[in-house]
């Protein structure tokens, strides 16, 4: 598959990564200012980029509900444009046969996403995160590295579930909420 980056952040490297374990090209990468690390045609203006050919994987992360809009709204307007997007799964990545992974997901390495589990639209499950049987995970938000979302959860659209937090069987996460990350403090 021919792949263009949107926005060449450090999440565009983990989707690199995945895109050529999977035997992708990237064709090309749009971002305001140059990236030297990514091996690709640099694009400043996304309108000069017009390879229908291509789909398109949003390169930026987010770990705010509002960080996490602007990127639900970036992968928008490609598909408003008419690009596909793509759905990037690390070969390391569990995902069960059953669970409804949407257009524009990245499922990064280790992580699980469990029996009819369904995750939404543009949704990022980051490294080592869990999301386990009948959860659902919105448009937009991100389970960052660690993270655990047990069953019957419902996540609402452009959440951010911090690092190894734990979301609790069967609890509702309403819309554009953060989930403080776990931390163990230095004693």
């Amino acid at each position: 598959m021919n792949i263009v980056i949107v926005g060449a952040g450090g999440h565009a490297k983990l989707l690199v990564e995945i895109a050529h374990a999977r035997g992708d090209r990237i064709v090309a990468y749009v971002d305001p200012k140059p990236a030297p690390w990514l091996e690709a045609p640099y694009i400043a203006d996304e309108e000069k980029f017009d390879d229908r050919g291509a789909a398109f994987v949003v390169g930026v992360g987010g770990i705010t509900p509002e960080k996490l809009e602007l990127r639900l709204a970036m992968a928008d307007r490609w598909i408003a444009r008419g690009f596909a997007a793509a759905t990037l799964v690390h070969p390391s990545a569990v995902v069960s046969a059953s669970a409804r992974i949407e257009a524009g997901v990245a499922i990064l390495a280790q992580s699980v996403v469990q029996p009819s589990a369904v995750v939404g639209r543009a949704a990022i499950i980051n490294t080592a995160a869990v999301v386990e049987h009948d959860a659902s995970v919105g448009e937009g938000s991100h389970v960052a590295p660690g993270a655990i979302v047990l069953g019957d959860v419902r996540i609402g659209r452009c959440c951010m579930i911090g690092s190894g937090a734990i979301v609790l069987q069967g609890t509702e996460v309403a819309p554009l909420t953060l989930v403080k990350a776990s931390v163990a403090e230095k004693s």
